[in-house]
């Protein structure tokens, strides 16, 4: 009983802990915290990590010219934002994230 109740606690802090790091994640994005990324936020912070990351979808982003590289950024943006508001909430990178 106890070890199943201590499984259960370490479960719970995981999904807490899990849900912490998405809200500091969404809050490093929404650089007004506003409550809601915008386009230029989602590209400032999607272009700067893919500019610094060493993968092969970051090396295939930085050898695009600028106007393809924006036109990669929108199509990700515009994926998350399911519903079309032109912003996104924390439910959006939750949703991508589930």
């Amino acid at each position: 009983m106890v070890v199943r109740a201590l499984v259960v606690a370490g479960l719970l802090l995981g999904v807490a802990s899990a849900a912490q790091a998405q809200d500091r994640r969404f809050d490093r994005i929404d650089a007004n915290h506003d409550g809601r990324i915008s386009l230029q936020e989602y590209e400032n912070y999607a272009g700067s990590r893919l500019m610094k990351a060493k993968g092969p979808h970051a090396q295939k982003f930085r050898s695009l010219d600028p106007e393809q590289q924006t036109a990669v950024l929108q199509h990700r943006f515009q994926r998350l934002d399911k519903e079309h508001k032109g912003f996104l909430v924390p439910a959006d990178l939750q949703r991508h994230q589930g």
